[in-house]
């Protein structure tokens, strides 16, 4: 069943059609004809309210379809709710729906004790007739909003009294909201290496942040790695010289534990970890990420192995929007010692963590195997706000 129906008012419709074909039945024994008219006239809205009542709804098909609206804290968007209806008519209807409230209507109506809010829409639908309504939300917080319900209030057009529809199925429409992404200044991308480190004599990589010399311009060299001063100085064109490189990557590891609870600055922490997501996709850098709390499936932590591109973005970010204080974390020494007998190693780590003491020793191989950098703390100047 697609739509449950709750009757409001009805057994009072019925009453009053026992009233008036009481009172007919009288009126036509006593030749009051008049009257016997006016309650056959009034016994007849009674009649039609009846049937439309028991129709009505019946043609009424929600086109629940799978869909993401995808949004930033901040910005809008809509959800998108498409009816198609052959049945009765439906005039001067209206839909409830309610929603969890990490996204917010742009013209908020009220918010329930539960944390969703309940947005009112007029609604009315001819028959054979296609409504498609729009609901103008934005997004309030981080996390995954979804649909708690859909009721439609449909009045009967001539007397007291509607029907409630609710819709049963589940759902499947939903709003995300990412977590906010501030720009990186030039020198924390995580590009940037220090001159020297992880060089090798043959590789299919070149560290274009720093060229080491010049050599006279060959053909089938790329253009923008002239080096034009030097060429003015020696009248030939003089192509740069880079240092070779693996190819670069960084792993982002996030401690998000402060004992057995979660740390206080935990939205923080995952804005950063985000922000450097973005960064490091824009720069078309691998990267990858751990964190210590608890997950199902092959990995018993939440990780993201390096990669890149647009879907590897997308997933990174999705996964950061539904992450919850109500987690359970797990030790960083458990990350820790996977990630160095299962993973691949990249060529820069990034570690985010308070009591960085504490983990030094059992991080300090790593930095036999790749370039290791320790933040304690967010510094004011890790964004360009």
């Amino acid at each position: 069943m697609t739509w449950k129906r709750n009757d409001v008012n009805y057994k009072y419709i019925k009453i009053y059609r026992d009233i008036l074909l009481i009172s007919g039945v009288f009126l036509f024994i006593f030749d009051q004809h008049v009257l016997f008219v006016i309650i056959i006239f009034l016994l007849c809205f009674v009649l039609i309210q009846l049937l439309y009542f028991q129709k009505v709804g019946s043609g009424l098909t929600f086109v629940n379809e799978k869909k993401r609206v995808r949004l930033m804290k901040g910005t809008t968007s809509h959800f998108e709710l498409t009816f198609k209806n052959k049945g009765m008519p439906i005039w001067n209807g209206t839909i409830t729906i309610a929603f969890h409230d990490s996204v917010a209507p742009v013209r908020a109506n009220n918010i329930s004790s539960s944390g969703f809010f309940e947005v009112n829409v007029p609604f009315s639908i001819g028959y054979n007739k296609t409504v498609t309504i729009q609901v103008p939300i934005v997004g309030s917080r981080r996390g995954l909003s979804r649909f708690r319900g859909i009721d439609i209030n449909i009045p009967h057009p001539l007397t007291e009294g509607s029907i409630i529809l609710n819709y049963q199925p589940y759902i499947l429409m939903e709003a995300m909201v990412y977590p906010t992404i501030y720009p990186i200044k030039e020198e924390f991308l995580p590009t940037r290496l220090k001159p020297g480190e992880l060089e090798l004599n043959s590789s299919l990589f070149v560290d274009p942040f720093f060229p080491i010399g010049t050599r006279e311009y060959e053909q089938g060299d790329q253009f923008n790695h002239i080096h034009w001063k030097a060429s003015a100085r020696t009248q030939q064109l003089q192509t740069k010289i880079f240092t070779k490189v693996t190819n670069v990557s960084v792993l982002f590891l996030v401690n998000l534990a402060d004992g057995y609870r979660m740390v206080h600055d935990f939205e923080e922490k995952i804005e950063w970890l985000a922000s450097n997501v973005e960064a490091c996709y824009k720069a078309n850098v691998p990267f990858g990420f751990g964190l210590n709390i608890r997950a199902s499936g092959k990995r018993p932590f939440v990780f993201v192995p390096l990669g890149s591109g647009d879907v590897h973005r997308l997933n990174a970010l999705e996964l950061l929007s539904i992450l919850s204080v109500s987690n359970i974390t797990i030790p960083v020494e458990n990350i820790i010692k996977y990630i160095d007998s299962h993973e691949e190693m990249p060529v820069s780590v990034r570690v985010f963590s308070h009591n960085m003491e504490k983990y030094h020793s059992i991080l300090t191989p790593w930095e036999q195997k790749a370039n290791v950098t320790y933040l304690t703390e967010q510094e004011e100047g890790d964004y360009v706000k």
